[in-house]
């Protein structure tokens, strides 16, 4: 008998599976399921391009994929899209990142703003920096040109 994991993980495989092929990517993946989480894992040929252009293409499959499968509710769960490790990579890169920048932010005195970023990966600048008390971080913009800015505290 299917769990209800069982079935939201057969369900988002058939639809990615469908959505590769209309793509015409040549690329495979493994989905499972996580504490409330399905994880999709891409692999294949065309990896390259599924994380070219600070990996656009994996951000806008996890984006198609939310929107698919949104729920409410205590049916709800969230979905995550990977290719090989690249979010637990630019997760430590960012990290590393908003660090050196707050640095620079408490030697200089002024803000600094990241490139645009999604929300995931503004999501990590935030939290790599919510115990810093000499700096705090907003995010700024709209849409595709949201972006973090660490600002010291007066």
């Amino acid at each position: 008998m299917k769990t209800e994991q069982d079935k939201r993980v057969s369900q988002v495989s058939s639809f990615l599976k469908e959505l590769l092929e209309a793509a015409k990517l040549d690329l495979d993946f493994r989905c499972e399921s996580e504490e409330g989480t399905v994880i999709v894992r891409l692999y294949g040929h065309d990896v390259g391009m599924v994380l070219s252009n600070g990996a656009r293409l994996l951000y806008a499959v996890n984006h198609i994929l939310s929107r698919a499968f949104y729920e409410s509710g205590p049916e709800a769960f969230n979905l995550l899209v990977d290719c090989n490790d690249y979010r637990n990579t630019r997760a430590e890169e960012l990290e590393s990142l908003a660090r050196k920048a707050a640095e620079g932010v408490k030697d200089s005195g002024h803000p600094y703003l990241f490139d645009s970023m999604p929300a995931s990966e503004r999501r990590v600048v935030h939290l790599a920096l919510a115990d810093d008390e000499a700096v705090m971080t907003e995010s700024e913009g709209g849409g595709l040109q949201r972006r973090v800015v660490i600002l010291p505290v007066k």
